[in-house]
Order: C-alpha cells, then structure tokens, then sequence
C-alpha cells in the first residue's frame, strides 16, 4: 500500500498544473502547494504502520484538492468523521488510494458527478461511492487486497467490500491506540 500512490496520479497533476499556469489561472500556486503537502506526507508516512485517522484526512484533503483542479465539479466529497473517529488510527493512504479508486473506476464527469462519502458505522469508517462504472474499466482489485492483508496483520480483521450495482461500500474495521502498545 505505501508503495502504491499511483504514478499517473503525479503525471496528471502535473498536467493540471502546465493547464493552469498556461491559462494564467491565480489558483497555479495553491495547486503547487497542495502538490508539494500531498508528497511531503507521502514522504513521512511511509515510514509508519499506523498514523491518526486525523493525519490520514490531511492526506485525503491535499489529494482532493488536486483532483477537484483536475475534475472541476465532477464529483462530491462528504465526510462525517466525528471527533473520536479521527483519533483512531489507519494505515497511510488507506483512505487516500480508496477514494482515488472511486475516482479511477467511475464515471467522473458534470453531467453525472460522482459522490464519495466517508462516515462511521458500526464501528467502522465506510467509504462510498454510488456505482457509474466506466465502459471496459476492469479493476485487478490489487489495492483491495492490499489493504485487507494489512489490516490482517495489524488487527486480525478484514475490510467489508459490498458491491452491487447501485453502491460500492468498503469498511474499515477502527483500530483503536490501546491495541497497540
């Protein structure tokens, strides 16, 4: 998982980037910013098994800000992530590759925008999305199964995949400080 923040990601950042500047667009140096924040925390989480769910939305955030200068309204973003929740912990980029997932394997577009929503349920924090596959997109599920063999490793527990053809739901079992000493 720490090894998989998406080449094409940086490529297509980059290529946002030169559009902006090109176009002489006043948002060209918070893009930079957030660029250089989301690598930063790349840097200094990789090192780390489990970091606050806190920290992870900061990575989630940065991301999220790049790929709205990318997209442009076509999708939304809602997280529910009370106090509590955020003290908990996750292993890097978890959150980060599942919503990069949402946006890699849907229909992300305008006409259609793609809603991801991050909440807590049953003591676990669930990813969504509502389902707008892209035409021949087939998903090796490689960062799926990553992330459950880590959180079998850490806890004994495995993540929730629920895909049917309205909802794509993954839940993330909370991993408490305690667990850990």
């Amino acid at each position: 998982l720490k090894q998989q923040v998406n080449p094409h990601f940086l490529f297509n950042s980059l290529n946002t980037l030169k559009a902006m500047v090109e176009s002489g667009e006043p948002e060209a140096a918070d893009f930079i910013v957030k660029l250089s924040n989301f690598y930063r925390f790349t840097l200094e989480s990789r090192k780390l098994d489990l970091i606050h769910v806190r920290d992870e939305m900061d990575i989630l955030n940065a991301y999220l800000y790049l790929q709205k200068a990318r997209f442009d309204g076509g999708f939304t973003f809602t997280s529910t992530l009370e106090e509590k929740t955020l003290e908990t912990l996750i292993p890097p980029f978890t959150l980060q590759l599942l919503v990069e997932n949402c946006i890699k394997h849907n229909i992300v577009s305008l006409e259609k925008p793609l809603h991801i929503i991050i909440y807590e349920q049953d003591n676990k924090i669930v990813v969504e999305n509502q389902v707008q596959r892209k035409i021949g997109e087939h998903s090796l599920g490689v960062g799926l199964k990553n992330i459950d063999l880590r959180y079998d490793h850490l806890l004994n527990q495995h993540i929730d995949i629920i895909d049917n053809s309205e909802v794509f739901q993954i839940k993330l079992p909370l991993i408490y400080e305690h667990h850990h000493h």
